[in-house]
């Protein structure tokens, strides 16, 4: 099953200080609900492990997130993350792409879309509450990341 998300918040900062810290990935993930970083493979490739809960189903998936593309002057990336459920023969497979418009000197507006694909237990939940829950953790999402680009001043 492939699930649509489309998503964007705003952040009261130049653009080139919010394309810092989207483009390092390391300083993402923390604000991303239930992920962590496990390892870097390379410049591009990273490992890790993230855990989600949609309405009964609690899953826990490891794998690894490529940066197909990333276009500094544009300020616009695109992930491809896959991993296999812990415990389970479920797995998930996205594809992102995020954007950064400047929207004034302090202000960028964040765009992100992605597909997910899943197979498994939380495929049976279907599109809608996975939809719903993907917005929850959005929302977490764009709040930490909107505090760690405000706290880091200019840089």
């Amino acid at each position: 099953m492939a699930i649509p998300i489309e998503e964007s918040f705003e952040v009261g900062a130049p653009i080139e200080r919010v394309w810092e810290y989207f483009s390092d990935p390391p300083r993402v993930v923390p604000c991303i609900p239930g992920a962590e970083l496990t390892g870097v493979v390379d410049a591009n490739t990273y490992e890790g492990r993230v855990s989600v809960q949609v309405g009964p189903i609690r899953a826990q998936f490891a794998g690894t997130v490529n940066i197909r593309e990333l276009d500094a002057a544009r300020h616009s990336m695109t992930l491809s993350a896959r991993g296999l459920q812990k415990g389970a023969a479920g797995r998930a497979e996205a594809t992102v792409n995020f954007a950064l418009e400047s929207e004034g000197a302090n202000a960028t507006r964040v765009g992100i879309r992605a597909e997910v694909s899943l197979v498994g237990k939380l495929a049976q939940l279907g599109g809608g509450m996975i939809q719903t829950v993907s917005r929850q953790l959005f929302r977490k999402f764009a709040d930490c990341a909107r505090s760690e680009i405000l706290a880091k001043g200019s840089t």
